[in-house]
């Protein structure tokens, strides 16, 4: 596939002008977002994308996972819908960027594009927590049925407070299992996305084309001492459970620097109980995620680290559980596609270079709906989920061209 002679541009004032209304629900003082899924900010935010859409007269559609979209519906007989999106849920003090661009940018290409294709139908769909506070890629996975029970039972927060924001949302377990969209039904997927890293700034590239995604396996492990009085229980008599989960954090980023260099690890949080200056911790959980473009390196990498965390608790006396709650299924991009977008930026005079994503998107659920692709743009400094990210706007306006004219050439080929 081709992109043809005749390039389309998205109108950089109109698109501004959205991406800049898109960002003041739960915008911070320094400059951030903070609108986790579900909460009030979040659910501000995709009231203003309602009136936005009523505004340019398009379609409203919202699902049972409570993704919302804007919808261009054809006349006359039915065609797949090209389908494009991402999210405007954030994490917790995240960035502007993240998300909100890509919904931006694709509520431009969708008003451009229904001018030159009419008979077209297109859609494009902010989708429910991409970020994960509650459960991973909620939203896609629904609508790509991969979704299971097991998921909502077991989300990261506490399952009374999801069960909370769900009500608040005015949504169930049982609708958003009911999500799931048929894959004849659409034609293809495409999102655009800061990179979210420094690889793209620092190779001088416009454009970051997507090759596939990592999967991303989520565990709690576990670490179960006994608390006891923090002055008059000697150091050496002590069964510390911070001790553990801390040697054990030591471990985690001494195996894979030196063993498993293709893979990350993180520790992003401990909870400590009882939680108090004057009591040794008898329990300290830590919330780990493992992330590789290799099922089979996910697998091996577990193993290691769960003989690691009974090392650790062996050595301090310690009692461990090494618990797997979740996991997101590493994902190739369609070929075709990615060929489309790299035609589509030598079009626009842009350079580009393929690479894979470290961080999970919605397209890497879309890629088992329909044929998907991903577009990066550079992130100054790789700074993401904090408020010092940021793209320089003429990069998200090259990002929103490319995203444009290879959107075109897959509305043409639907004609």
């Amino acid at each position: 596939m081709t992109i043809s002679e005749s390039i389309l541009r998205v109108n950089e004032a109109r698109f501004r002008e959205d991406y800049e209304r898109l960002t003041l629900d739960g915008a911070t003082s320094d400059g951030g977002l903070n609108r986790p899924a579900l909460s009030e900010a979040h659910l501000a935010a995709r009231e203003t994308f309602r009136g936005m859409i009523r505004q340019r007269g398009l379609a409203i559609r919202e699902d049972n996972a409570g993704n919302l979209s804007a919808c261009h519906s054809a006349s006359g007989k039915t065609k797949p819908v090209l389908l494009l999106g991402s999210h405007l849920d954030s994490v917790a003090n995240g960035g502007r960027f993240d998300g909100t661009l890509g919904i931006a940018a694709a509520f431009e290409v969708i008003q451009v594009l229904r001018e030159h294709y009419p008979d077209i139908p297109l859609e494009v769909i902010d989708f429910t927590d991409e970020e994960g506070t509650w459960v991973s890629l909620l939203g896609s996975r629904a609508a790509s049925g991969q979704l299971t029970q097991k998921d909502l039972d077991h989300p990261r927060g506490d399952p009374e407070a999801f069960q909370r924001a769900l009500e608040g949302a005015g949504l169930t377990s049982e609708g958003i299992l009911s999500a799931t969209r048929n894959s004849k039904d659409l034609h293809a997927y495409l999102e655009l996305h800061v990179e979210q890293g420094t690889r793209l700034e620092k190779s001088q590239t416009d454009i970051g084309i997507v090759t596939g995604m990592v999967g991303i396996h989520m565990y709690l492990v576990t670490f179960s001492g006994q608390a006891n009085h923090a002055g008059t229980t000697p150091m050496n008599e002590r069964h510390d459970a911070a001790l553990g989960a801390s040697k054990f954090c030591l471990m985690v980023q001494e195996t894979i620097t030196k063993q498993f260099p293709d893979c990350v690890a993180t520790v992003g949080r401990m909870d400590f109980s009882p939680g108090a200056f004057n009591i040794v911790a008898g329990q300290v959980t830590a919330f780990m995620e493992l992330r590789t473009e290799d099922s089979g390196r996910a697998e091996l990498l577990q193993q290691v680290l769960h003989k690691m965390a009974e090392r650790s608790a062996k050595e301090f006396g310690l009692n461990v559980n090494f618990q797997h709650l979740e996991s997101v299924t590493e994902r190739k991009m369609d070929s075709s596609i990615i060929e489309v977008l790299e035609s589509g930026a030598l079009a626009l005079g842009l350079t580009s270079r393929r690479l894979p994503s470290m961080a999970g998107h919605d397209a890497q659920s879309m890629a088992l709906l329909c044929p998907s692709g991903l577009i990066f743009v550079p992130s100054v400094g790789g700074f993401s989920h904090s408020s010092r990210e940021y793209t320089h706007w003429n990069d998200c306006v090259k990002g929103a061209n490319v995203l444009l004219n290879a959107a075109k050439q897959l509305a043409a080929s639907l004609k």
